[in-house]
C-alpha cells in the first residue's frame, strides 16, 4: 500500500537532456543488477548453509563473508536504484535534489515503498549476527526471501491488473526464489570444494544436485507462465527487442543447464569413483563457468525488468 499524496504534492515527470536521461537509465539498470545480483547471491549462500552444508565448516570462513558481501553490494545497488529513479522526481538535476526527493518516492509510490522496505530487510540481516544458534541463519533466509517477494512485487506484476497481477506476483516470486537457490548456491559450493576432503566434497555436489533438479524444474515452469504473461507467443518473441533479449535470456539459461548436466552426469561419478582429484578440479572450473554464465543471465533479467513487456492484448 502506498499513501494518498496531499493536495499540491505531485510527482512529475522528468525531461532532462538526452545524455543525462541515458545516464540516469544506465545507472538504474546498473542499480538494478547490483541489488539483484546480491540478494541471489545471499539468499543462495544462506539456503547452502540451511540445506548443504549445516554446520557450514566445508566453506571455512568464506561462507560468511560471502554472504555479508553479496548483502551490502545488495545494499549499495537499491540505493543507486533509488537515487536514479529519484532523479526523475521534480526534475532532479543533482545528487542532493534526488536524495531531497527520496521521502515523497517513498511515500507515494510502489516502487519507492517496496524498495524502501527491500533496503530495511537487507539492512536487518546485515546486522543479524551469523552465530551458531539454528534460529539466525533461519531468520536470515526470512529477511532475504522476504527482500526478494518484494523485488517480485514491484516487477512487470505491477503492471497488470489485480488478479493477474497477484498471479504474476507469485509466479515471479518463485522464480527468484529457484534463481537464487540455484545460482545463488554455485558461488558457496565452490569455495566449500576448495577446503573439503574428497568424501565430504562428493556429498555436498550430490545433495546440491538433488536440489538443484527441483529448482531447475520451478524456474523452467516460472519461466513459462512469465513469457505467456508478458510476451503472449513467438511472433513478438522475434519481433520486438523484449522477446529477443528473452530469448538471449534462454540461450544462457540452456548453457547453464549443459553444465548442470554434466556436473551431475559426468563430473560426479568420476569425483566419487577412481580419479576423484581431477574430476573436483574440473568440477570447480565447471561452477566458475555456471557464475559467469549466471551473471550474464541477471544481466539480461535487469534489462528485461527495465523495459516495458509486450503484455499481449493490450
Amino acid at each position: 500500500m502506498t499513501g494518498t499524496r496531499p493536495k499540491g504534492v505531485s510527482i512529475s515527470p522528468w525531461h532532462p537532456p538526452h545524455k543525462a536521461r541515458e545516464v540516469v537509465e544506465w545507472l538504474t539498470i546498473a542499480g538494478r543488477f547490483l541489488q539483484l545480483a546480491g540478494i541471489l547471491s545471499a539468499f543462495g549462500a544462506l539456503l547452502f548453509r540451511l540445506l548443504i552444508a549445516p554446520r557450514a565448516v566445508e566453506g571455512g570462513r568464506a561462507l560468511p563473508a560471502l554472504i555479508g558481501a553479496s548483502l551490502l553490494l545488495a545494499l549499495f545497488g537499491g540505493l543507486v536504484r533509488l537515487l536514479a529513479e529519484c532523479a526523475v522526481v521534480n526534475d532532479a538535476g543533482s545528487v542532493a535534489a534526488a536524495v531531497a526527493a527520496i521521502p515523497e518516492v517513498v511515500r507515494f509510490s510502489r516502487f519507492g515503498t517496496f524498495l524502501a522496505a527491500q533496503l530495511a530487510f537487507i539492512v536487518l540481516a546485515l546486522a543479524l549476527p551469523g552465530g551458531v544458534q539454528a534460529w539466525r541463519p533461519v531468520v536470515r533466509v526470512a529477511l532475504v526471501g522476504g527482500t526478494l517477494v518484494l523485488a517480485a512485487g514491484s516487477g512487470h506484476a505491477a503492471a497488470l491488473p489485480d488478479g493477474e497481477g497477484r498471479l504474476l506476483w507469485a509466479v515471479e516470486t518463485l522464480h527468484l526464489f529457484a534463481a537464487g537457490g540455484w545460482l545463488g548456491g554455485l558461488a558457496p559450493l565452490f569455495f566449500a570444494l576448495g577446503t573439503a576432503t574428497i568424501e565430504r566434497a562428493a556429498r555436498m555436489v550430490r545433495r546440491f544436485s538433488m536440489l538443484a533438479m527441483v529448482l531447475v524444474g520451478a524456474l523452467a515452469l516460472s519461466a513459462l507462465i512469465q513469457a505467456v504473461a508478458l510476451i503472449g507467443g513467438f511472433g513478438p518473441l522475434l519481433a520486438t527487442d523484449y522477446g529477443r533479449l528473452a530469448l538471449i535470456k534462454l540461450g544462457l539459461f540452456a548453457l547453464l543447464l549443459g553444465l548442470a548436466a554434466r556436473n551431475r552426469l559426468v563430473l560426479l561419478p568420476a569425483l566419487e569413483g577412481a580419479a576423484p582429484v581431477p574430476a573436483l578440479y574440473a568440477l570447480r572450473s565447471s561452477l566458475a563457468r555456471g557464475m559467469a554464465l549466471g551473471l550474464l543471465v541477471l544481466l539480461a533479467a535487469s534489462l528485461l525488468a527495465s523495459w516495458g513487456p509486450v503484455l499481449p492484448g493490450r
